[in-house]
């Protein structure tokens, strides 16, 4: 089921990007409702329920709504960036932890937004006093992004730096920049609806496999 959705994925987009090995267990965690990264589902057999049926735990929405707003949103506003590997994209908020945690302050990566349709969001790492916390802007939506473009506001948010794992953000993003650069506090508000992660959110430790494999590709390879 998941190299369908892939197959499905890149034909709708029009992209020659697959989904990675982290994208396609992601969202085998999401039909299954298994949020730790390190769970098996290789042998997991999917229902029409749980495909389009049941809504996801938490959610009001199926796993198919959810699939085909990401979809959507990539085809219409994203295409180039999926395309050229700037996008993480399927991707949970512990793996994202686990990736991030290790990284300098303000390296970022994109991802679908897990609670709402068509969304994309920034995930990205500061430090206070010496622990990392990992915040999440406010995802964008269509209607965002009919506003201003992905690339412009990345480069208005002066807390993200470094693409993950280490890209310049200027050099990924540059080519996409239109008009002139807006304050994040200007546009955005507080932040943008950045909130801090509690305490417990701080540092998660679970077994992994090498964070090194965890990337998308080189943006600039």
């Amino acid at each position: 089921m998941i190299e369908t959705l892939n197959v499905k994925f890149c034909s709708e987009v029009g992209t020659n990007h697959n989904l990675n090995p982290y994208n396609m267990h992601f969202l085998a965690q999401k039909i299954f409702d298994q949020p730790e990264y390190a769970s098996d589902l290789s042998d997991s057999v999917v229902t029409w329920c749980q495909f389009n049926k049941e809504v996801l735990a938490g959610r009001n929405f199926t796993f198919w709504q959810w699939f085909e707003g990401a979809m959507d949103l990539t085809k219409k506003h994203l295409k180039p960036y999926w395309s050229d590997g700037l996008i993480f994209g399927f991707i949970g908020k512990q793996h994202v932890h686990l990736i991030l945690k290790e990284s300098p302050s303000g390296t970022f990566l994109l991802r679908f937004s897990d609670s709402e349709i068509g969304g994309i969001t920034i995930a990205y790492v500061s430090h206070e006093n010496g622990i990392p916390m990992i915040q999440n802007i406010q995802p964008f939506t269509r209607k965002d992004l009919e506003i201003r473009c992905l690339g412009d506001r990345i480069r208005d948010i002066n807390e993200i730096l470094y693409l993950y794992p280490n890209v310049l953000k200027h050099d990924a993003f540059k080519k996409f920049y239109t008009g002139k650069a807006v304050q994040s506090d200007q546009r955005y508000g507080q932040r943008d609806g950045v909130h801090t992660p509690k305490k417990n959110e701080r540092g998660i430790s679970a077994t992994t496999p090498d964070c090194s494999l965890m990337c998308p590709n080189d943006p600039m390879s």
